[in-house]
């Protein structure tokens, strides 16, 4: 009988030894935006903790202390195993990836833990179809704040008072508006936007919300900041991974991911809300002024934005999207996300 029993344990140790153990993946998450940035501190590093939390430490992450590529190089290196997954401007992907710069049209922006949440509801009920991130795996979005005018001379107050001046801006509609308006506009990534304004080789930046400059340790040289309704444009960015190092996900893992990239991650955007109303606070005292756009500049503002948004309707409607709906709903959708939020954090 001892035999017996002694035959059965060894056969059970046996059978447990030849079982594969649940194997862990370590992803090499590309970060380009500074390390002390209010993104990386309050954003990424928590969500990307969560995830190893959730799957029991199977999925974990490296993220470098410098990037390993520049801004707009981001999903190609992706695509290539450069690294395993990152977050890309959706500025600098716009010729592939279209349909999520719907975020980036002007007078659209909420706030940014609403405005996230939206974009992904937009995706998930109109871009899908269109396999815009067929080369990738798409984790998620996230909206950052609404575009201002800063001036580090008198306020902006009209289009007459862009005219001849200098002016930061990112790539696209923002930077229009201000060229549109008289502006020679220099056109950079965020984490560029320091070195152009603190030289002094330009005197307004836009299309960044003041408390983005701040992070970047630019608003010190504003005076002047006017508000735009809307905002004059919200950065979008994508998340994704490559599809190889996805798959080797256990599908149990991928849907822990997938549930942890949407109302969570949004949420712990709103850390760029809280920031953004502190922020006001803090450029007040120090003297920075804050007006409100006259209603003459916002209709200027969004003449010269129409052209943008009638292209982006053109090309949802090229790729079989109804685009005037979509846009409607991604509207109304982050208005009804920003009232529950009002709700939860009174």
């Amino acid at each position: 009988m001892k035999k017996m029993l002694s035959a059965v344990l060894s056969a059970s140790l046996l059978c447990a030894a030849s079982l594969p153990a649940q194997s862990e993946t370590k992803i090499l998450f590309n970060s380009f935006i500074p390390s002390g940035h209010l993104w990386n501190q309050s954003v990424l590093h928590p969500w990307l903790d969560e995830i190893t939390e959730a799957t029991d430490g199977r999925v974990t992450f490296d993220v470098p202390p410098t990037s390993l590529a520049p801004p707009q190089a981001q999903y190609d290196s992706v695509v290539k195993g450069i690294f395993d997954a990152a977050y890309v401007a959706n500025v600098f992907v716009e010729n592939r990836i279209k349909l999520p710069s719907i975020g980036l049209l002007p007078f659209t922006q909420v706030s940014v833990e609403a405005n996230s949440q939206a974009l992904w509801n937009t995706y998930d009920k109109y871009f899908a179809q269109a396999d815009e991130f067929k080369d990738v795996h798409l984790l998620g979005f996230f909206v950052g704040m609404g575009g201002e005018i800063l001036s580090a001379g008198d306020p902006i107050l009209s289009s007459a008072d862009l005219e001849g001046t200098k002016a930061y801006s990112l790539p696209g509609v923002t930077a229009k508006m201000l060229e549109d308006a008289g502006a020679t506009v220099v056109s950079a990534p965020a984490v560029r936007s320091y070195e152009l304004i603190s030289s002094g080789t330009v005197d307004v930046f836009a299309s960044l919300n003041a408390f983005d400059f701040e992070m970047f340790k630019a608003a010190q040289y504003a005076k002047h900041v006017t508000k735009i309704p809307g905002g004059t444009q919200a950065p979008v960015f994508s998340i994704f991974i490559n599809k190889r190092v996805w798959n080797k996900i256990s599908p149990e893992d991928q849907e822990i991911i997938t549930k942890l990239a949407r109302e969570p991650l949004a949420k712990l955007m709103g850390a760029y809300d809280v920031g953004m109303r502190e922020s006001r606070v803090r450029l007040a005292a120090e003297g920075v002024e804050f007006h409100d756009a006259p209603e003459a500049l916002v209709e200027d503002l969004k003449r010269s934005a129409q052209p943008t948004i009638d292209a982006w309707l053109a090309t949802a409607a090229e790729l079989g999207v109804d685009g005037q709906a979509a846009l409607d709903y991604y509207v109304a959708e982050a208005q009804r996300i920003d009232a529950e939020i009002q709700k939860r954090d009174q």
